[in-house]
C-alpha cells in the first residue's frame, strides 16, 4: 500500500516532466511560399518536357482544327450523317492521342516533380520553415490573400536543385 502512494506521485511527476521537457522543444513556425511553375521550370530536365509538348501540339493541332471545323457544321445542324460519323471516330482519335501524349509527359514530369518537391523540402528544412505553399494555389483559392515577399523561397530553391 505505501508502495502505491510512493509510486503515483514518482509516476505523475515523471509524465508532467516528459510534458514539459517535449514542450521546449523548438518547432519551426514560420509559412512560406514558392513558385511551383517557374521551379519546374528551371530544372534542368524540363526541357524534355517541352519537346514532348511540342510534339504533342504539333499532332493534335491538325486534329483539333478539323474538329472544329466539323464542330461548327454540327451547331448550324449541316452535318450529313458520314459528317457525323467522322465527328465521333475523330473525337476519338483526339482523345486517344491526347491521352497518349499526356502519358509521356506523366513519365518524365514525375521525376522532375519529386527533385523540386526535395528541394522545397530541404530548404524549408534548413531556413526553419514548417510549411511551404504553392503561391499560384495559395492565390487563387483564395487560401492566402497576402504574403511578404521575404517568404518567398523560389529563388533558394532554385540553387538548392540539382544541376
Amino acid at each position: 500500500m505505501k508502495r502505491g502512494i510512493v509510486f503515483a506521485p514518482v509516476l505523475l511527476a515523471l509524465l508532467c516532466g516528459g510534458w514539459l521537457m517535449a514542450q521546449n522543444k523548438s518547432v519551426p513556425t514560420e509559412v512560406g511560399y514558392v513558385d511551383s511553375d517557374l521551379l519546374l521550370q528551371a530544372h534542368p530536365g524540363f526541357s524534355k518536357v517541352k519537346e514532348i509538348q511540342g510534339q504533342a501540339q504539333a499532332e493534335l493541332n491538325p486534329l483539333r482544327e478539323q474538329l472544329q471545323s466539323l464542330e461548327a457544321k454540327s451547331r448550324a445542324g449541316n452535318l450529313s450523317a458520314k459528317e457525323q460519323q467522322d465527328f465521333q471516330s475523330l473525337s476519338k482519335a483526339y482523345q486517344d492521342t491526347l491521352n497518349r501524349w499526356q502519358d509521356k509527359e506523366d513519365a518524365v514530369l514525375g521525376p522532375i516533380t519529386d527533385q523540386v518537391n526535395q528541394a522545397i523540402a530541404k530548404t524549408a528544412q534548413e531556413q526553419g520553415f514548417a510549411l511551404v505553399l504553392d503561391k499560384r494555389v495559395a492565390g487563387t483559392s483564395g487560401l492566402v490573400v497576402y504574403a511578404d515577399a521575404s517568404l518567398d523561397l523560389t529563388d533558394a530553391v532554385v540553387k538548392a536543385m540539382p544541376k
